[in-house]
């Protein structure tokens, strides 16, 4: 063999594995995490806010009939067992995007719900993995309060509740587009959207009635509103990731209990315990819940649309526990969370932490916390100072706050 026929050997066996190692390089992967940048405050600062009371109310009906009886309710055990919480698989997204209330001007303005403390709406990036936080912009600058934001799902526009007076409230909406704000439905509060954006749900500012409304498809005009059922003292419903339940609370004469409504057969379930606001999880497959009483977050597994046992999910911090994370807390009498919500999966958890000035529960101010629950150990990421401080406002007051994966 001549040493240029070894030569042209030698090539076609390097060749041949060449290929087949191609081959297998072509082979998909799971794709590695991508570090998140550009996590900075915008540095648009020429946002427009039209006053709420220049625009119109939409000319929709949006009167709610008399009540009649729900469906009956049943009732969800209390579990007196150790906890058994399944740990999820933690997501590998990083960046949110969410949209909360807030008053940056002062300490305490988003903490007693009134019409004067001024606590407005902004948006911003939320890194889940690190909590970090970037991009803050203020999209809403009246003289009265609003509260309980919550995302279109087209990401463009954002609804809150408005405080013309403790009792009296409505609902605006918020375009990201144009910065244009105006009124969508007078008489109402604690909105929520379908996860197709087709329908707004929402509770009535005088009787607390559940009702529902067609969207149209920019999120902007609504249709005749409808009960969805017909009892009072309804509050913060919570629909979940597939459409077909809703989680809220019914004010009883024993003080507040969570209620699942399955939406196709309209039957109730009510839970055992005292339960405050509730939210479903990224997944669907659990219910999570502040607690009227205090203590803790609570957890119910939903399978099937059969609510399980009740558990305990994130206990209360201690002020010097929560002070850790921002040492605003040091001198609170105690600390409760409030209005819990998942970012888009089952370990991300958004919520504010409360200070309250004395052990029966009255708030100083409330601050919101990123809380990681992939582990056993609950992580905490103190959100709403850095929020406040990228902001660079001499208050640090945040209230709700609704995430969009």
């Amino acid at each position: 063999m001549t040493s240029t026929t070894r030569w042209v050997g030698i090539c076609i066996v390097v060749s041949c594995i060449g290929l087949v190692g191609f081959f297998f390089l072509r082979t998909p992967a799971v794709p590695a995490h991508t570090p998140v940048t550009n996590l900075t405050q915008s540095d648009d600062s020429s946002v427009v806010v039209t006053p709420v009371d220049l625009i119109p109310p939409t000319t929709a009906t949006n009167e709610a009939t008399a009540p009649t009886e729900g469906s009956p309710t049943t009732e969800a055990p209390l579990s007196t067992e150790p906890i058994t919480q399944p740990i999820s698989t933690p997501s590998t997204r990083s960046l949110a995007r969410i949209v909360f209330a807030a008053d940056f001007a002062s300490d305490g303005g988003c903490a007693d719900h009134s019409e004067t403390d001024a606590c407005d709406l902004f948006t911003a990036t939320l890194n889940l993995q690190t909590g970090e936080v970037g991009s803050v912009k203020q999209i809403t600058d009246t003289s009265v309060s609003e509260s309980y934001p919550v995302w279109n799902p087209n990401g463009s526009v954002a609804y809150a509740s408005v405080f013309e007076t403790y009792t009296k409230k409505f609902l605006h909406f918020v375009n990201l587009t144009t910065s244009e704000t105006g009124r969508i439905i007078s008489n109402a509060t604690w909105p929520d959207i379908h996860p197709d954006g087709s329908t707004l749900f929402y509770v009535t500012s005088d009787t607390h009635l559940l009702m529902q409304t067609s969207l149209s498809s920019d999120g902007l005009n609504v249709g005749t509103s409808t009960k969805v059922t017909g009892s009072k003292n309804q509050e913060d419903p919570d629909v979940s990731p597939d459409g077909q339940s809703i989680v809220f609370h019914q004010i009883g004469s024993d003080g507040a209990h969570g209620v699942v409504l399955d939406r196709a057969t309209e039957s109730t379930v009510a839970f055992s315990d005292r339960s405050g606001h509730c939210a479903f999880s990224g997944s669907g497959d659990f219910v999570v819940c502040d607690n009227s009483r205090g203590g803790g977050l609570y957890r119910r597994t939903y399978t099937n649309k059969t609510l399980g046992e009740s558990s305990l999910f994130v206990a209360d911090l201690k002020p010097s526990q929560i002070a850790v994370y921002d040492n605003a807390f040091t001198s609170c009498g105690g600390t409760s969370f409030n209005y819990p919500t998942f970012c888009g999966d089952d370990t991300h958890l958004l919520a504010s932490i409360s200070c309250n000035t004395d052990t029966k529960g009255g708030v100083s101010f409330s601050q919101l916390f990123l809380i990681d629950v992939s582990g056993s150990t609950p992580v905490y990421h103190a959100i709403g100072n850095d929020l406040a401080d990228a902001f660079d406002g001499p208050g640090k007051s945040s209230w709700t706050v609704d995430c969009l994966p």
